[in-house]
């Protein structure tokens, strides 16, 4: 490497491990007085949080996928209510996993507050 490369690449280094201590330091969190059980509260919710959007991203992936069998279907009867179902059974899929979201805030308000 040349000088002036060397001098800009050692300036850069320099600012990265700043910024990568300060990003360490930024994300400690003081402990609480319930100690464990915030923690095993919050990978709760988390947890549950996480589940309930792959089930909202699984509903509207089956949503797309019964409109795609619907369009495809070309008159035909019999796809045509596969196609349906797969549509109707999505939409109670999407309902409900907004009913379970709610509740889940919900409960977690009442409890940890």
């Amino acid at each position: 490497m040349k000088k002036n490369n060397l001098k800009i690449f050692n300036t850069l280094l320099v600012f990265q491990l700043f910024a990568i201590v300060n990003t360490v330091n930024a994300q400690w969190v003081k402990p609480s007085s319930f100690g464990l059980a915030n923690d095993m509260d919050q990978m709760a919710e988390n947890l549950i949080n996480w589940l309930l959007g792959f089930a909202a991203v699984f509903s509207v992936l089956a949503l797309i996928w019964g409109g795609i069998n619907y369009i495809g279907s070309s008159g035909d009867a019999q796809k045509s209510e596969l196609a349906k179902k797969i549509i109707y059974y999505a939409l109670i899929g999407l309902v409900v996993t907004g009913l379970a979201f709610a509740m889940v805030k919900l409960l977690v308000g009442v409890i940890l507050n």
